[in-house]
């Protein structure tokens, strides 16, 4: 290797670990998948001039922290005593960020509930109850609730017209009633979307697939990592891996979501986390002399369950959850395969150099496996 050639290595390293170690900050940093959920429904006399409807509001606890102070004495708990001492602010917070509009006019809230703790899916959510004064039927929502803070935030809204029964929607401004998409289409495409959105921003079930598809451009003989030598092989493991995960997680996630089979939610994330670590900790030291096709089927049937808790708790008509369940397995299949069409590539161009195997292949699997045990004592303890 020449001088210039030593030099630019040195620089590209130096250069690439910090790349890495700023993903890593940002993966650490990362939380799960934030869903609010609100059920609106008609509730005044014929007689009446204008349509009332009750509201039911809930946003994770995880949510509420980052937009209003529930840990006052800072002891990195949070007791109900502190959410209730808050209840003007969260108010406050809910009439600013979630204004329903009828006609251009923005919709009255009012006579609030004593606010409640709920329990989805294993976590805790704000639950709030109140009314809402239209002077016609709602015909938009201006959801702002995590805005600038998480893009990732959606809103399930249920009940909002016989129209839409269902919309999952993004911060921002959303058209409810008429104008907005209805009918079976409609629920595909929410969660064809969802599904995409769920995978690319569910950093452990990324971090499972990059630990998985790391070692798919080596061969190990007697202990030692040799390239592979024609990209056609490594590309048929990513596709066998692939196909496994998905074919596995497809039972397990059908099981949840139909609520055939029930697990709790704590339990089957931190299971996530530790079948993450093993992947990668039997990158560095295999544990199983078996085929990673057949890891990702085991821990793909783990990880069906982690993504059922979107859709466990959704008020669908079976036909309806299918068609959700379908549309939410494929969107989740497209985010793989774009997901996979970024990094693989970059494997197969780096497979030979020092760079790979030192960086990408042993540090990138300790790194795996410390995020991963992380997320394990959080989510455990």
């Amino acid at each position: 290797m020449s001088a210039l050639s030593r030099r630019i290595w040195s620089h590209s390293y130096r250069y690439l670990t910090l790349l890495l170690l700023a993903m890593t900050c940002t993966a650490l940093q990362a939380h799960e998948s934030s869903t609010a959920y609100l059920n609106l429904q008609t509730s005044n006399s014929k007689a009446a001039a204008n349509i009332n409807y009750n509201a039911k509001y809930e946003l994770s606890l995880r949510d509420l922290a980052l937009l209003v102070d529930i840990d006052s004495n800072q002891d990195h708990k949070v007791s109900w005593i502190e959410v209730k001492s808050q209840t003007p602010l969260i108010k406050q917070l809910i009439e600013s960020q979630v204004k329903l509009e009828a006609g251009a006019q923005v919709c009255d809230m009012t006579s609030f509930a004593p606010l409640a703790i709920n329990t989805r899916g294993g976590f805790n959510y704000l639950y709030t109850d109140f009314e809402i004064n239209c002077a016609t039927s709602i015909d938009n929502l201006d959801y702002q609730i995590l805005a600038g803070i998480d893009a990732n935030h959606r809103l399930i809204l249920t009940g909002a017209s016989d129209e839409t029964p269902l919309q999952v929607l993004a911060v921002g401004e959303n058209p409810l009633g008429s104008g907005a998409e209805s009918g079976w289409l409609s629920t595909a495409t929410n969660f064809l979307k969802s599904g995409i959105h769920h995978l690319l921003i569910g950093w452990d079930h990324l971090l499972f697939l990059f630990v998985l598809l790391i070692p798919a451009v080596y061969l190990r003989k007697q202990k030692a990592l040799i390239a592979v030598t024609k990209p056609q092989a490594a590309l048929l493991e990513v596709f066998w891996i692939a196909t496994s995960f998905t074919l596995a997680h497809s039972i397990t996630l059908s099981l949840a979501a139909l609520q055939i089979v029930s697990i709790p939610a704590r339990f089957i994330e931190s299971l996530i986390a530790l079948s993450i670590a093993f992947a990668a900790l039997n990158n560095l030291v295999p544990l199983l002399r078996v085929r990673a096709v057949y890891l990702a089927f085991v821990f793909g049937l783990i990880h069906g369950f982690g993504f059922a808790n979107v859709l466990v708790d959704l008020p669908l008509a079976t036909s309806e959850r299918v068609l959700a369940l379908l549309s939410f397995n494929i969107g989740i299949e497209l985010g793989q395969l774009v997901f996979i069409a970024l990094v693989f590539p970059i494997a197969l161009l780096l497979r030979h150099t020092r760079f790979y195997k030192t960086i990408i292949f042993y540090a990138g699997s300790v790194v795996s496996i410390l995020i991963a045990l992380w997320w394990f004592f959080q989510r455990a303890f």
